[in-house]
């Protein structure tokens, strides 16, 4: 079997893996591929570079966001997210800088200021 097809073999087996919730599995398919030297690509939505505000966030950090509105907790989150809580720290720590806020209740009033602001009527 040649490198270009194991590598495609993985690729396929990562990906039935995360569509079956089988994550375990799934990084070990990845692990196996970025030993191969194949580069794995995010499986959520980049925030947009220019974008201001909550649009700056990726996927993750929105569902972090969404989670800090619920008033969860580091652990909670997560556990939640299958996460561990130091890269809920992190990803707390990026919306800071990236909404310029100073604590969890301005992150929780950004996305509820955003939320309010996508479903107000267009005029």
């Amino acid at each position: 079997m040649t490198a270009e097809a194991v590598v495609s073999e993985l690729q396929h087996t990562a990906a039935e893996l995360h569509a079956h919730g089988a994550l375990r599995y799934r990084a070990a398919a990845e692990h196996e591929l970025r030993r191969l030297g194949h580069h794995i690509h995010r499986r959520t939505r980049p925030g947009k570079s220019a974008g201001i505000g909550t649009e700056s966030l990726t996927e993750r950090a929105h569902q972090v966001a969404r989670l800090i509105v619920d008033r969860k907790t580091k652990p909670e989150i997560a556990a939640e997210l299958f996460l561990t809580p130091k890269t809920v720290e992190t990803h707390i720590r990026n919306m800071l800088r990236k909404l310029d806020v100073d604590s969890r209740v301005g992150i929780a009033r950004a996305v509820e200021r955003a939320d309010r602001e996508d479903y107000a009527p267009r005029q």
